[in-house]
């Protein structure tokens, strides 16, 4: 009886010129020249409305903005990470006076570097001086920025707090 054998070594290096060839074709992960990230305290208030209160916020944001430059064959225009900390913003009840803690630090965007741009997050809070699932709710806070071109560092802000308006 006579045993037929596969061509099982064409196969495979078939597919391993194939996966190469992707690899150096795509060079990895594409290349990014990334700064030392800048930080601005942005002033943030406003009202969030709804039951069971109204909540009047007010503090500062933590805003870090980190210059991105693309240094691969895509070529990509010049970006900043804003990373958003709004852990020195906090709420106090328009009817009971209560305080209310806000969630969200940690919060990142990826955007093209314009001179002028407007950024709208969503944020948990809840009443107490810590966060609680159960009872969160939503606020949205809407930042309006310019940029230094050169540095990608945030040169002006202001922070609006408001409640989200959700669609019917």
């Amino acid at each position: 009886m006579k045993m037929r054998r596969l061509p099982v070594g064409p196969v495979v290096l078939s597919f391993l010129v194939v996966v190469l060839s992707g690899l150096v074709w795509l060079g990895g992960t594409p290349a990014r020249a990334a700064f030392a990230p800048t930080i601005a305290l942005i002033p943030a208030s406003g009202i969030v409305s709804g039951q069971p209160e109204s909540v009047k916020f007010s503090g500062q944001a933590q805003v870090s903005s980190e210059l991105v430059l693309d240094t691969s064959k895509f070529n990509l225009p010049p970006a900043v990470i804003l990373t958003f900390d709004l852990s020195n913003v906090s709420g106090t009840g328009s009817s009971t006076g209560a305080k209310y803690t806000v969630g969200g630090k940690g919060t990142s965007v990826y955007r093209q570097l314009v001179s002028a741009d407007t950024v709208e997050i969503t944020f948990p809070f809840s009443r107490g001086t810590t966060m609680s699932v159960s009872s969160a709710r939503s606020g949205v806070v809407s930042f309006a920025f310019s940029f230094d071109l050169n540095t990608g560092a945030i040169t002006k802000g202001t922070a609006d707090i408001a409640a989200p308006n959700f669609p019917n």
